[in-house]
């Protein structure tokens, strides 16, 4: 179809629903769908638009001219007198000028010199569950290992008090808020709104450490280098979303590695690839499932009409398994660089401000599993816990050898 004022292509209408449960438990199959459906496509159900493939995910993710944030990650314009979600947050959805002068304090503040004095905490709890999961031989590899260094030591780092059944609510309710009115959705707001009076005192100045990262979010809103209540708006934020999708990209790795042997015995061979590994596994499957932008205009993209002040999802994982951009897309491979490429951190202005602190979290765990453990095998059906946005394993049974 041609729209008839431009003479530009519309984009096509699909059936494809992203939200669907089969979907959610499995999206592979309907990522592989989407690139072959085109550049852009027009998801009737919900009236939004959705891009998967690489060159066109990223400049949807790129020109904020375009293509805004302030409309929210989710499916809802956040812009929209109607909108019933959390305040928009102050470094993921907001464009520059405005985003510019809060990014660049964050950068400050979560630099890699300054994360760095973070590192021994980290060390310490990938430590002390490594010690644990190598006298088990057998265990969970969310449970057992991945949330004790994240729940571990986040927290710490964030300088926030720590309850673990109310950060597993506040998340759960999160990432389900940004999608459709589902039961999804009505089932997270249930987990979630008896913890929001816990999960609003923890985030506030008084509550937080000094020193910690939280608080030197605080200190800079103090000194008059953030707006009034920013500080409270990011620490709500990176309580929020940083520990979820952490755990989900550490998460990948272990299954990664345990499903491909041959990668575990390529890195126990090449221990310098370490730090590669999250990359490679967020690559392989990103956090998100979709995070949305709206068109800013009435604009084209991939050579079709996009009619302005409209949702348009992106895919990431879709992006990152583009096989027009990659060689060998669907294969995880320990060898291959993809930090700063790949679509799961974001881009540009919007490059996730925690990956930083993601990235050291599991360099720490996977140095000292590749130092200690021989062999690492599933040892049972791996779990999904399902989101209407969030890709995150549940459980995950593993089976070790040690060195």
């Amino acid at each position: 179809m041609t729209d008839t004022a431009t003479g530009v292509r519309e984009a096509p209408v699909v059936s494809l629903d992203p939200y669907a449960m089969d979907v959610l438990e499995d999206p592979i199959p309907f990522y592989r769908e989407l690139l072959d459906a085109g550049p852009v496509v027009y998801f009737e159900k919900y009236g939004v638009y959705g891009v998967g493939r690489y060159a066109e995910l990223r400049e949807v993710v790129t020109d904020y001219s375009r293509f805004t944030a302030s409309s929210g990650v989710g499916i809802t314009d956040a812009r929209r007198p109607e909108f019933r979600g959390r305040p928009p947050s102050a470094l993921v959805e907001v464009d520059p000028p405005q985003h510019t002068e809060t990014r660049r304090v964050a950068n400050r503040i979560m630099s890699p010199l300054v994360i760095r004095k973070w590192r021994s905490l980290f060390e310490e709890k990938a430590k002390e569950a490594v010690d644990r999961i190598v006298k088990m031989g057998a265990f969970d590899g969310v449970r057992d290992l991945v949330e004790p260094v994240v729940f571990g030591g986040f927290p710490k780092a964030m300088g926030i008090r720590f309850d673990e059944a109310a950060i597993r609510a506040i998340g759960y309710m999160s990432f389900n808020q940004t999608g459709p009115e589902n039961e999804l959705y009505f089932k997270g707001m249930e987990v979630g709104e008896p913890y929001m009076e816990w999960f609003m005192a923890a985030c506030e100045g008084d509550a937080v450490e000094p020193g910690s990262i939280a608080g030197s979010f605080f200190e800079a809103e103090a000194a008059g280098e953030l707006q009034p209540g920013i500080a409270f708006n990011i620490t709500r934020s990176l309580v929020r979303g940083g520990m979820d999708t952490t755990i989900s990209g550490m998460s990948t790795a272990l299954r990664l590695l345990a499903e491909n042997p041959d990668q575990w015995a390529l890195l126990k061979r090449h221990p310098d690839r370490i730090r590669a590994v999250m990359d490679e596994a967020v690559r392989m499957v990103a956090p998100n499932h979709l995070v949305y932008r709206a068109t800013a205009c009435d604009t084209e993209l991939g050579g079709f009409f996009l009619e302005g002040d409209t949702k348009i999802a992106t895919f990431p994982t879709a992006a990152n398994r583009d096989p027009r951009k990659w060689e060998n897309p669907d294969k995880f491979d320990v060898m291959r660089d993809t930090a700063n490429i790949h679509m799961s951190f974001g881009a540009a202005d919007h490059n996730c401000i925690g990956q930083n602190v993601a990235r050291m979290e599991a360099e720490c765990m996977l140095k000292e599993l590749v130092a200690r453990v021989e062999a690492i095998e599933p040892a049972g059906e791996p779990r999904y816990l399902i989101h209407n946005q969030l890709r995150i394993l549940e459980r995950l049974p593993l089976r070790i050898a040690s060195a």
